[in-house]
């Protein structure tokens, strides 16, 4: 069995948030805002899904913006969303606090091996990179979503180009004896746990960034 402790450490629009809940893109004539599915160019799989998602959802919260499900052309404006990760897996998930398994799974491992560890924390770490531009070009869409998309300047077309940052740490209890059987479906509950609360930090860090933005 396994128990998930999430400490969220965000490093982009922390702080106290604004009750004004009016549109602060109007003053750049949008009022309608395309949001189509994030991509997801991270080595995570089946993450975009939740982030665009939770990122829809609380982007309801601004009185006066008409949010459109997937890319319209008609929209004022068009938010891309990209999700990143480190190169190798090993650096999107990094393993920390040793601990000895001897110590945590007796009966599993047995007593006549060398000690060795296994982490008792995991850090996640992932980027958000988050774009809006008023309407774009079907070129201008191909250049911000390429590997040179987070360079592009901000003009009088392109409002946002922010790359958040995001990281989770947790820490997993391992359990011996009868309680092994369970660590193939306890892990799987533990990734979707994962997932959730990244895509609810990062939407709360896009609907942020774009209060303290104006």
């Amino acid at each position: 069995m396994l128990r998930l402790t999430l400490l969220f450490l965000l490093t982009a629009c922390s702080g106290y948030r604004f009750s004004q809940q009016d549109n602060p893109l109007s003053q750049y004539g949008i009022q309608s805002l395309s949001v189509p599915m994030f991509y997801n160019y991270s080595n995570m799989s089946e993450v975009h899904a939740d982030f665009t998602r939770e990122t829809y959802r609380l982007l309801t919260s601004f009185s006066g913006l008409k949010l459109i499900n997937g890319y319209k052309k008609n929209a004022d404006a068009v938010m891309i969303g990209i999700i990143k990760s480190p190169e190798k897996i090993a650096e999107t998930i990094r393993p920390s606090n040793p601990r000895v398994a001897q110590g945590m799974a007796k009966e599993a491992i047995g007593t006549q091996r060398e000690d060795f560890y296994i982490p008792g924390t995991s850090d996640v770490h992932l980027f958000l990179h988050i774009i809006v531009i008023k309407k774009p070009t079907e070129e201008e869409l191909a250049l911000l979503k390429s590997g040179i998309g987070d360079q592009i300047k901000m003009t009088s077309k392109v409002i946002f180009n922010e790359l958040i940052p995001l990281r989770i740490q947790y820490t997993r209890e391992v359990m011996d004896g009868e309680g092994t059987q369970i660590i193939a479906t306890q892990n799987l509950g533990v990734q979707r746990k994962i997932v959730k609360n990244l895509s609810e930090q990062a939407a709360n860090s896009v609907r942020d960034m774009i209060f303290y933005a104006f």
